[in-house]
């Protein structure tokens, strides 16, 4: 039999281990986004990336809006085969990722954001457009530097919330998480000039290169020679 005294002391010493439980699991949460942009439809935020091996990403990162402009203008979208597979990226099949509008404003967001970043954040972007038959569609996705290679993930290229493939039966919020595809075999990313387009191949494995969800939905560009004079 317990003391008379006992069961309150047990009582507070579980209250004092429930409470450093709890204050363990506050400190080892990831930290909340940093808010670059935002409305009700659009957001661009610094997000921890916990997938940053070693010394992180090269961030801050200094670049220009003109020269985030032309990587977003070199970005690339081709609906996917499901049955077939990949094939081969042709250009004459693949369509601009992004507007003009929005890579006019999202350039100047995320070269914003890769200034602020540290070397443990990414940039994310999260845009939302209206289609008179579809309803809202998505755009979404997050990048980031290393050693002057730019990763860019597009999760999601005006992808409904409701897309039904095979793994999602139900509407999914991308917004707190835009690396993660709502429906993902629906398309794959590729980049123009090729010639500043790094094969996944020929980074797969080293350090600074984590795989994120789908390698096909990532393209890495070497910033020197697309942005040479």
């Amino acid at each position: 039999m317990l003391p008379a005294n006992g069961g309150k002391r047990l009582v507070g010493l579980t209250l004092v281990g429930t409470m450093l439980s709890a204050w363990v699991a506050g400190c080892v949460s990831e930290p909340p986004p940093v808010v670059i942009y935002e409305t009700r439809r659009d957001s661009v935020w610094l997000k921890f990336d916990p997938e940053a091996t070693g010394a992180g990403h090269s961030h801050p990162y200094s670049i220009s809006q003109e020269q985030m402009a032309k990587v977003l203008r070199g970005v690339l979208v081709r609906n996917r085969d499901v049955v077939a597979g990949f094939g081969l990226f042709a250009d004459d099949e693949a369509s601009p990722a992004f507007s003009p509008q929005e890579v006019v404003m999202l350039s100047m967001y995320l070269s914003e954001a890769l200034r602020k970043a540290s070397p443990k954040d990414m940039a994310t972007f999260y845009l939302t457009t209206g289609d008179p038959t579809r309803g809202r569609l998505i755009t979404s996705g997050g990048l980031f530097v290393r050693d002057d290679k730019l990763y860019f993930i597009l999760a999601n290229s005006r992808t409904s919330p409701s897309s039904v493939q095979y793994e999602n039966t139900y509407e999914f919020e991308a917004r707190d998480e835009p690396l993660i595809p709502i429906a993902k075999k629906k398309f794959l990313i590729g980049f123009v000039p090729k010639e500043a387009w790094i094969p996944n191949s020929k980074v797969r494995g080293k350090d600074g290169y984590e795989r994120y969800l789908d390698e096909a939905k990532l393209v890495i560009v070497d910033l020197p020679r697309l942005l040479a004079p």
